[in-house]
């Protein structure tokens, strides 16, 4: 398994170990693009999240380092994300029509994603210097190859164990927080920011997962059943600021308002969704979480 630390072995090892096989997969993605270079890029960016999640474990014992790394992996996948955003509204229209949202609707919400499509396509024909940002973010992972020889971790088993807990404990009484703060306020950057928490979590307990496997296992499902349905949501969000700043892409004024009622359905249903599924997810305190997560690391290290 090479997204797992492994109980027992010195952190900062299996840390560098672990980004090491990260870089080193996206770099062979990249050169060899084996279903095309957007796909690659795609895949890529996964690898990103990864580190960049891996990191987020880290960064109480390496603060500088982590905010270096993270900036380099935050950046070079924003230079790969054009095409891949344009995709991801051609997606939203996808899930619109296969929901019960679509009702009658589909030859309207039909016409509309033929234009995402296209405008995807166009931004996809424009992108001249694709080659040139793909060999820019290769270098750019053979850089953060390099740089893990800066990374100092604790030595002693203890206080590994507290970094890994804590970081996980942080993370999560966060998306508490956001779950909360988002069924209350309703916004869209809230509902995102329980999106961006929920899918650390789901990395940092599958990071973990040698200590805990059956719990972590079960966690890891909820988080993508939960993380999938937030990013459906965020899509959704996406193709309302498109909506607001070129409408014409989208359609005319009819064809827009059929948008907005299957969109706010859509994004209801999703939220409600989202309640039920992390509501045992996020049922324990911070503390109780760090404390379990330490005590099972030492057991299964020792």
């Amino acid at each position: 398994m090479s997204y797992r630390i492994r109980p027992g072995k010195p952190l900062e090892r299996e840390v560098v170990r672990i980004a090491e096989i990260q870089y080193r997969s996206a770099i062979d993605i990249l050169r060899r693009q084996p279903d095309g270079p957007y796909q690659a890029i795609h895949d890529a960016r996964k690898r990103f999240k990864r580190l960049r999640g891996l990191l987020r474990l880290i960064r109480g014992a390496a603060p500088e380092f982590s905010a270096r790394e993270n900036a380099r992996l935050r950046d070079v996948a924003a230079t790969l994300s054009a095409v891949r955003d344009a995709t991801a509204l051609v997606e939203a229209l996808d899930h619109l029509l296969a929901s019960g949202a679509a009702g009658e609707n589909r030859p309207a919400l039909s016409a509309i994603r033929a234009r995402l499509a296209a405008r995807r396509d166009c931004i996809a024909t424009e992108e001249t210097d694709l080659e040139a940002r793909i060999t820019v973010a290769i270098a750019t992972c053979q850089d953060g190859i390099e740089a893990l020889g800066d990374l100092r971790l604790p030595r002693s088993r203890q206080k590994a164990v507290a970094v890994l807990a804590k970081a996980t404990a942080r993370n999560y009484g966060k998306a508490v927080s956001a779950l909360e703060t988002a069924v209350e306020s309703g916004n869209a950057a809230d509902w995102h920011d329980l999106r961006k928490r929920i899918k650390y979590h789901r990395m940092h307990v599958q990071l973990l997962s040698r200590a805990w496997p059956g719990e972590m296992a079960l966690r890891a499902g909820i988080a993508d059943l939960a993380g999938e349905a937030l990013g459906d949501a965020h899509d959704l969000d996406a193709l309302k600021t498109l909506i607001a700043t070129d409408p014409d892409t989208i359609g005319d004024e009819a064809e827009i308002a059929v948008l907005r009622v299957c969109m706010i359905t859509r994004s209801t249903r999703l939220h409600d969704e989202v309640r039920k599924t992390v509501s045992n997810l996020l049922r324990d305190a911070p503390d109780v979480l760090e404390a379990r997560i330490a005590a099972l690391w030492r057991d299964a290290a020792g």
